[in-house]
């Protein structure tokens, strides 16, 4: 495909073969796409499991594999950005290693350039999927029901798109980008935080003057087992990044139509934090201790309360609002109730 535009499969892979053979299957849905002018930018994020061998095989058997391996930073970010900076392609499509896509999804998607060539990012049909099969949610830019019903092109800009994510994710992004847009921002950012890339996916978002759709199908899996799922620590950050995105989104003056839903989301989260600092208090150091709770405390002092409070009623407004009068009452509250 000579006169085709080189595209790049970005793939970061973390102990993918011990998590569930990840290697291979990701593997066998990408070396097979029927658009061929890819190359496949592998980033072992410092595995010690079998995942580079792995990749090292793969690589034989197809020259448009490229591996590179870099240290483990704890923090997926980094080697998202490593990619990022690898990557030679007009395009490129950022792929989880335990996901699949159809066959024909990256031709889908380029198709979809050449009839649209307004367009800074297509993205496929997304089907979220337990692994036992059982589907959560289908979105094609915004939620779908059913694969049943036809297929409807779409168009948004960017800068209409960020807003539905403020709070909550509205939209469901994946697919195919053109280069100068996916490298607008650097994954990398400003900070090491589990969750980073909701904040960057967000500023490449307002990059693009016009997203749209196509019938491709992207499957992303929800693993039980995942570090996504596991009790960690580094879900702290989530505050951090709250804390971060409410003042992106004022600076932007796109928070106001949805702050009842970011500050909402924000206390959940806030709690749900406490709980996730006092069980591991035991573990840290007293300064690691003394940073979790600074962070603790600034989310708090942010957090719009009376927004909040307005949410509940009866009983449950009365309790709320208690727990929201003081951060050093709702920090020890929760740490008996935990």
């Amino acid at each position: 495909m000579q006169n085709f535009p080189l595209i790049s499969v970005i793939t970061t892979y973390y102990n993918s073969v011990q998590l569930g053979d990840f290697v291979k299957t990701s593997m066998n849905c990408l070396l097979n796409q029927t658009y061929a002018n890819i190359e496949f930018i592998c980033v072992n994020d410092g595995s010690t499991d079998s995942t580079l061998e792995d990749l090292e095989y793969f690589a034989k058997q197809d020259s448009r594999i490229k591996i590179y391996s870099k240290e483990n930073q704890k923090y997926a970010q980094y080697s998202k950005a490593y990619g990022q900076e690898k990557a030679k392609g007009e395009f490129i499509f950022l792929f989880d290693h335990d996901d699949l896509i159809d066959l024909d999804t990256i031709e889908k998607c380029y198709n979809t350039f050449l009839e649209h060539p307004e367009l800074d990012i297509v993205t496929p049909i997304v089907i979220t999927k337990f692994t036992d099969g059982n589907i959560k949610n289908i979105n094609n830019i915004y939620s779908e029901n059913t694969l049943d019903k036809e297929f409807e092109y779409k168009q948004f800009s960017g800068k209409q798109l960020i807003k539905d994510t403020v709070g909550r994710y509205d939209i469901h992004i994946r697919g195919l980008y053109k280069s100068f847009v996916f490298k607008s921002h650097s994954f990398a950012f400003t900070e090491p935080l589990l969750n980073a890339d909701e904040i960057v996916e967000r500023l490449i978002l307002e990059e693009a003057k016009l997203v749209g759709n196509c019938d491709a199908v992207y499957t992303h899996y929800i693993h039980p087992d995942s570090s996504a799922k596991l009790l960690s620590q580094k879900k702290i950050d989530i505050t951090r990044t709250d804390y971060l995105l409410r003042r992106i989104f004022k600076e932007k003056e796109i928070f106001e139509p949805r702050k009842s839903i970011f500050e909402f989301v924000a206390y959940k989260n806030l709690v749900n934090a406490i709980k996730i600092f006092h069980h591991f208090a035991k573990k840290m150091s007293d300064e690691e201790k003394s940073a979790q709770k600074k962070r603790l405390l600034e989310s708090y002092i942010e957090l719009d309360k009376e927004t909040v409070k307005s949410q509940f009623e009866g009983i449950s407004k009365l309790y709320n609002s208690v727990l929201l009068s003081n951060f050093s009452l709702m920090l020890w509250f929760y740490k008996f109730k935990n």
